[in-house]
């Protein structure tokens, strides 16, 4: 939020306006204020001193009636004084107090009421006291002055002198000086305005000169003829605008050659990316065609594993059984004393049953038949306790379902993979069991190994000659699966496959997590 008062979001002739012209008021009214005062001063000195001439001239020409009694001179003398103007009242007092005379006549004879504090009735100076207020509420002046005779005291002049006199001229004075001051302050509001045009105007052109030099314009100078610090101040404007305007042209020109370089540059950098995503597309498309191929390839071989387990059980392993059938047959016909020959026929017997073994074993090797006939559950089951028994290992095997049928190549995939990761186990681990679970789910099927080994390393699965580990990571790569693989140190490795039970997905699809 924005504090800043209103009157400061004025122009700055307005401001100089109201400044000079708020100075002209100050004075004024100053000015005005002293000369009021002193003016109520001067006339309430004069009235002052009228109201004392008077009472002194009453004094003097009323001691010849006071020594000769004489009330009507006296009277005369009263009533001709309050013909003065602004005399209100006249009254003399003897020196007991008692009123000799008064403007009132009802008052003769009465003790004086108004005689001011401190004996004034005894004084033998006149004596000019502070205003009174009467009742009908109109400030006078008491002025009392002795009358004395041969310095024999015979009463006082007491003479109430308004206060309306000075009143009325102060108001006409104040007039006349309001008059003054409205005349003195429109006058002061014209020059503040033309004297802050004439300040405010080279400073907003100055303004208009620098905006105009903050967006670019540095052409037209700035022409102020003063003789003053404006004036210098439009000279060194126009030297720092001239000065910019070199530097910016200098600028311009460091700029347009750097633009030009950084545009050559980015043209190389963008054919160098070019160059580079043309290069990475085909390294892509190499992988690709690479990884396809290893894919065909491995087709093509599991093809020719079957079809060669197939030939070997079929036609070898018939040839065999034929062959046994025929030594049977010599076996019988042989007379009881040939028992030479017949020794020799119940071997080669044993040797054609020891043959028919191995073709079994290799062809299911090759392609166990199982994988084909029963599922994956009971293909991976007798692998395991083939394994185990040749090995001296302990095999745990848990299938969830019981009985888990894929199709041929996740089937397929599986397999291989069971039987790499058990060769890896019988070469490198030195485990004494190992457990495999199997499970399946809505979307994938999952399978794990875990040995209690010696626990594969992160250098051994980083290594180049891991190449078991690179075909099971080619194989679920193919089948858009994930692989893990994590060993802790004297606690086993733990082999994790996940394949999804969709339409085969590219390879490469899914990330393979090794470590």
């Amino acid at each position: 939020m924005n504090f800043t008062p209103r009157w400061f979001k004025f122009r700055l002739r307005a401001k100089l306006t109201l400044l000079i012209e708020g100075l002209v008021i100050l004075v004024v009214v100053i000015t005005g204020v002293i000369t009021t005062l002193r003016e109520k001063g001067t006339l309430e000195d004069e009235l002052r001193k009228r109201g004392l001439a008077l009472a002194n001239d009453l004094a003097k020409f009323s001691e010849r009636p006071l020594i000769s009694q004489d009330w009507a001179t006296l009277r005369r003398f009263v009533n001709h004084t309050m013909k003065q103007d602004y005399v209100r009242y006249v009254g003399i007092v003897d020196p007991a107090g008692k009123v000799l005379m008064h403007s009132d006549l009802s008052q003769v004879g009465k003790i004086f009421d108004k005689t001011p504090p401190g004996g004034v009735c005894n004084s033998s100076t006149p004596i000019y006291s502070h205003a009174h207020l009467i009742k009908e509420a109109e400030v006078y002046y008491t002025i009392c002055a002795p009358i004395e005779v041969s310095g024999a005291h015979l009463g006082t002049v007491f003479l109430g002198y308004s206060y309306s006199a000075v009143a009325e001229e102060i108001a006409a004075a104040r007039r006349q000086i309001i008059l003054i001051c409205l005349v003195t302050i429109l006058m002061g509001g014209v020059v503040a305005y033309f004297l802050a045009a004439f300040i405010s105007q080279p400073i907003r052109r100055i303004t208009q000169a620098m905006e105009q030099v903050a967006g670019g314009e540095m052409t037209s100078p700035l022409v102020i003829q003063r003789n003053d610090e404006i004036g210098t101040l439009a000279d060194s404007f126009n030297k720092m605008a001239e000065d910019l305007g070199r530097h910016r042209k200098h600028l311009e020109v460091l700029v347009d050659a750097r633009t030009a370089a950084l545009a050559a540059a980015n043209e190389q950098l963008q054919q160098e990316i070019a160059e580079r995503k043309k290069a990475e597309t085909e390294l892509t498309r190499s992988q690709e065609q690479l990884r396809d191929l290893a894919i065909h390839l491995e087709s093509v071989r599991e093809e020719e594993r079957s079809r060669i387990a197939r030939e070997i059980h079929d036609e070898l392993g018939q040839a065999l059984t034929a062959l046994k059938m025929d030594l049977h047959w010599v076996g019988l016909r042989l007379p009881a004393e040939h028992r030479i020959l017949m020794a020799k026929i119940n071997s080669m017997s044993g040797i054609i049953d020891t043959t028919v073994q191995a073709v079994r074993r290799i062809s299911a090797e090759l392609r166990p038949g199982l994988l084909d006939d029963l599922g994956l559950t009971a293909a991976i089951e007798w692998q395991a306790h083939d394994f185990c028994s040749r090995a001296g290992l302990s095999c745990h095997i848990r299938s969830e379902p019981e009985d888990i049928i894929l199709d041929k190549s996740r089937s397929i995939a599986l397999f291989r993979i069971f039987q790499e990761a058990l060769t890896n186990i019988a070469r490198h681990a030195r485990a004494t069991q190992v457990e495999i679970n199997l499970e399946r789910n809505t979307s994938t099927v999952n399978m794990e190994i875990c040995d209690n080994g010696v626990g594969i390393t992160a250098a051994q699965l980083a290594a180049s000659g891991s190449f078991g580990i690179l075909g099971i990571r080619e194989r679920v790569n193919s089948l858009g699966g994930s692989l893990n693989i994590s060993g802790v140190p004297g606690r086993g490795t733990t082999l994790r496959v996940s394949l999804p039970l969709g339409a085969r997905e590219n390879p490469g699809d899914k990330d393979t997590n090794i470590g």
